[in-house]
């Protein structure tokens, strides 16, 4: 629960981040990126939030990421689970796509599903699932408690 919880807390100020950037550096828009001059000063960088927070969502559904004891996540997976043509890679992939597509996109939902084409019940279970491995490595990479991950970033700059 406690990786979920991570997730939600970790998404919400994610989303505000991008907003705020997006109002002065059209994320979208790579021409305008040119503009955003980044200087240093005492408080860590929304946009490092950002990056920090896509990494950790990347990292926690790649393809080969690894657990706690060194060992591949897949390994656990049981054949039987799978269908015969498809992989954990392939798996994980779909989760990816949703991932990029809708948490860090910021798709609309219906649109989301539908371009992904997925029911409703298979996209509760990926978001779940979603959540779980990503609040996962948010907590493990420090990010979360976003109080910790400020203030730590603000002591390292200073």
């Amino acid at each position: 629960m406690l990786a979920t919880f991570a997730f939600d807390v970790c998404h919400d100020v994610y989303r505000a981040a991008r907003e705020v950037l997006d109002t002065k550096v059209p994320t979208l828009n790579p021409e305008s990126f040119g503009k955003y001059q980044w200087h240093p000063d005492r408080r860590p960088r929304l946009a490092e939030y950002v990056c920090d927070f896509a990494r950790a969502g990347e990292k926690a559904l790649a393809g080969d990421a690894r657990d706690g004891t060194g060992r591949s996540r897949q390994a656990g997976l049981c054949s039987t689970a799978l269908r015969p043509d498809s992989s954990p890679r392939v798996l994980k992939a779909s989760r990816t796509a949703m991932f990029r597509l809708y948490y860090l996109g910021g798709a609309d939902y219906h649109a989301a599903r539908r371009h992904l084409g997925i029911s409703e019940l298979t996209w509760a279970d990926w978001a779940e699932e979603i959540r779980r491995l990503v609040g996962r490595e948010l907590a493990r990479a420090g990010v979360f408690p976003l109080s910790k991950y400020f203030r730590e970033m603000s002591e390292k700059a200073s």
